[in-house]
């Protein structure tokens, strides 16, 4: 004989997880579009309506999900970030089972070459991501935050290069954000074309690389 069930059996269809499924799937489908026009168009073409176009949905809807142009500009925004920190994981992993030498300043060379590569790639997020090709878009202070985290890994690693002794005792986010701001420095001028050839681009971010990491080296008391 069949017992009964005390308990209400869960419907077959739950409504609510139904619309949440699909509101994620909407979400995930305009953000895919905007990055289609982003990285094939530039971010001039990033506009609601080219992206209501991409999905065949309103431009009502897609206010509705992200609250208008920057806030789907700041998905973006953090989305780079988080390529980026990606990137800097993988190159990582690639050099510990590649058994790469990582020794000295090794470490922060290639952070430094996966920061100048993901720059030349990506041009049109690294321009969402620090620069103002989105008009008008300003990043929340805590999406800031956030991309910082995505950078923290120099910071990591120029406390490892300060306890192996590559790099004398000081402060790593000190040292990290002078390294940043170099490198940052180099790829904005070449991505705004200020160098015609790219050799010169490449001659150049390497040159400051060093410069940095050559006063890193020397310490903050080298030229007292």
């Amino acid at each position: 004989m069949a017992t009964r069930k005390t308990t209400a059996e869960k419907p077959s269809i739950d409504f609510r997880q139904a619309q949440e499924d699909l509101r994620a799937t909407l979400r995930q489908g305009m953000l895919d579009a905007a990055t289609r026009l982003l990285t094939e168009e530039g971010p001039a073409a990033m506009t609601v309506r080219r992206v209501a176009e991409a999905v065949n949905c309103s431009t009502t809807l897609l206010y509705s999900l992200f609250g208008g142009k920057d806030g789907l500009a700041n998905e973006l925004y953090l989305e780079g970030f988080a390529r980026l920190k990606q990137e800097f994981r993988q190159a990582a992993e690639q050099a510990r089972a590649r058994k790469q030498d990582m020794q000295g300043l090794a470490p922060l060379r290639l952070h430094a070459q996966v920061y100048h590569q993901y720059a030349k790639r990506n041009p049109s997020y690294y321009m969402v991501m620090f620069g103002d090709a989105i008009a008008g878009f300003v990043p929340p202070v805590e999406s800031r935050k956030q991309a910082w985290e995505s950078l923290a890994v120099l910071i990591d690693t120029c406390e490892g290069c300060m306890k192996s002794g590559a790099l004398p005792p000081s402060n790593p986010t000190a040292a990290a954000r002078l390294l940043w701001a170099a490198m940052h420095g180099a790829v904005s001028l070449e991505l705004k074309g200020y160098y015609l050839k790219t050799e010169r681009a490449d001659e150049l971010f390497d040159a400051a690389v060093n410069a940095v990491l050559l006063s890193l080296k020397l310490g903050p008391n080298a030229h007292a």
